[in-house]
């Protein structure tokens, strides 16, 4: 899988961007780095994009909805949660989580259209093309037994242990309430807090924190040094945030974001068709070449009957001229296809050559000069292979090379 760039959209016009270069995993390659977004851009190339929205723009919630797929649920969804909206439903994207097992929710994201598009505008004349693009909530680590909080700045995020849990975010300015409300009505002496903060956060807010730590059943603090980023990437790798980019926000094409998971498959994919592809050329060329031979051998042979087939064009030509007017039963037809057949053995002996041949009432006999006594009789099954009645009725070494005699009759299955 490719590597990451998780980058943090500027809180304030005023502000910079922020972003971190991580692995497929999640781990940092080199420390978070701030500046514009088309600085951003450039340390995008060749980088999945993943772009964190403040959860102070975005509704994290869950909603029950009918046992369907498909963008019907997305029409329906906005609907559903019409008395948690503030404002026009219709001026709302919902984009929707994968439904919990465990209470048959579905966890959903709302943020205003005209905000997301306004994202997508400045991410996009940036050079900026996310992937994914969910609220930072939405990267909250799962700790079992824990809940886990954020303190950043303004605000102060919650999530549960529990498979599915949603994000509650709230202002920071009292975190003894906001704890109450991200409890959910539970007691808090029975709640385990593990709270991250950055060292400039703890500074501001330490003695709030501190106050908190009697009314809870366990509270453990931990800053985050080298800031959110690095503590929120690992979620990339294992979990589900809610991506806004869905229906008409979807990627126009999701080809350069997955093509690197697929880039294996795809060579090996490549290699084989050019294996096929060289396998069916070389098989082509040994056809080719062994319908070089027949033709030679063919015009060897016709060089020796002469007239015998008369006609123009070549010998293979003539031969298909008169099968093409002979009857089954012609004495022309049976020596054409006779012809046929001994030109093709011929061929499949090479060095062999035809020295002489008669035709009378269907029996036809050959006067063959070959390399030895084998491919003499490679010739003759050759022929009582293709349906004849072949028979080697002598041989005999002649210098270096084998002369014989083969007597060819007709079948039936050969002419």
């Amino acid at each position: 899988m490719a590597e990451w760039l998780l980058l943090r959209l500027p809180r304030a016009a005023d502000a910079p961007a922020s972003w971190l270069a991580c692995d497929s995993h999640g781990l940092s390659l080199s420390g978070p780095q701030s500046g514009t977004l088309a600085e951003a851009a450039q340390a995008a190339a060749g980088h999945r994009v993943c772009v964190l929205a403040s959860a102070a723009d975005i509704l994290s919630t869950d909603v029950e909805l009918p046992v369907r797929s498909g963008v019907r649920l997305q029409q329906v969804a906005p609907f559903a949660l019409e008395e948690q909206l503030i404002g026009d439903v219709e001026q709302q994207h919902v984009a929707l989580g994968r439904r919990n097992e465990h209470n048959a929710r579905t966890p959903v994201a709302v943020v205003s259209r005209a905000l997301l598009e306004y994202w997508l505008t400045q991410l996009r004349a940036a050079g900026l093309d996310p992937e994914l693009l969910c609220s930072e909530t939405a990267l909250l680590p799962r700790n079992p037994g824990y809940r886990v909080a954020l303190l950043e700045g303004e605000l102060f995020s919650v999530v549960g242990d529990e498979a599915g849990a949603v994000p509650v975010t709230m202002p920071a300015d009292d975190p003894a309430a906001a704890l109450q409300i991200a409890a959910g009505g539970a007691d808090p002496a029975n709640l385990h807090l593990l709270l991250h903060m950055t060292p400039l956060d703890w500074q501001r807010r330490g003695s709030q924190i501190e106050a908190l730590r009697p009314q809870l059943g366990s509270l453990k603090v931990q800053l985050l040094n080298s800031g959110v980023l690095p503590w929120l990437a690992p979620q990339l790798a294992v979990g589900t945030p809610i991506n806004l980019l869905q229906g008409e926000f979807a990627p126009r094409t999701s080809l350069r974001g997955t093509w690197p998971r697929w880039r294996l498959a795809a060579a090996l994919a490549g290699a084989l068709l050019l294996l096929h592809v060289g396998a069916q050329l070389y098989t082509l060329a040994r056809l080719r070449s062994a319908e070089r031979t027949t033709d030679a051998t063919l015009a060897q042979i016709g060089n020796r009957l002469g007239s015998a087939v008369a006609g123009s064009g070549s010998l293979r030509q003539r031969v298909q001229q008169r099968l093409a007017t002979a009857q089954s039963g012609n004495a022309d037809a049976g020596l054409l296809n006779a012809l046929q057949a001994i030109a093709t053995a011929i061929s499949a002996a090479p060095g062999s050559t035809l020295q002489a041949l008669s035709y009378r009432d269907g029996s036809t006999e050959l006067k063959l000069r070959a390399t030895d006594a084998q491919s003499l009789e490679r010739i003759n099954q050759g022929l009582r292979g293709s349906g004849w009645q072949s028979e080697l009725v002598s041989g005999s070494a002649a210098g270096d090379a084998y002369e014989g005699r083969i007597t060819l009759r007709s079948t039936g299955g050969g002419s």
